[in-house]
């Protein structure tokens, strides 16, 4: 469905992500009354425009966050370039985890999956080492630095 000069934001919506490393896309996978869009970015970069948008987003995101894409589409700084139905492994909500007390194996970490919010105070199991962190709102400049930077929540957990 081509979405070219559209700029109301819905999900499964792909949009174009310029960085220094050339050009990667993210989709719009979720919505929340509170944090407004999640949005999954991919980390493969293209030399020209993709013919098949529903393989780009198959994969494994690199980064997955709450982020203002509708504000960035009306700026001018994403591009809306095609619309696809959201893969099967990213249809549920993400869990994410952050924290406020950084104290080792001691730490409080908080989990919340769009509903529900609980908290654990002991180490992060790997699985939860790949929650996203937030529900943050990162700025335009600040998604495309994590993704040039090759950011990885599983690596960078803390």
């Amino acid at each position: 469905m081509p979405v070219l000069g559209r700029r109301t934001v819905r999900i499964g919506d792909v949009f174009q992500i310029l960085t220094s490393e050339g050009v990667c896309y993210g989709l719009v996978t979720h919505s929340h009354e509170k944090w407004g869009f999640v949005i999954s970015v991919f980390r493969d970069f293209y030399d020209q425009e993709p013919e098949d948008f529903a393989s780009v987003v198959a994969g494994s995101p690199q980064i997955t966050t709450t982020f203002l894409i509708q504000h960035a589409v009306r700026s001018g700084l994403f591009a809306l370039v095609a619309h696809v139905e959201v893969p099967d492994h990213l249809q549920d909500f993400p869990t994410f985890r952050g924290t406020n007390n950084l104290k080792g194996d001691d730490t409080l970490w908080f989990f919340w999956n769009g509903k529900e919010e609980w908290r654990v105070q002991r180490p992060l199991s790997e699985a939860e080492k790949r929650y996203p962190e937030g529900p943050s709102l990162p700025s335009a400049p600040l998604l495309i630095e994590m993704i040039q930077k090759n950011y990885r929540a599983e690596l960078d957990y803390i």
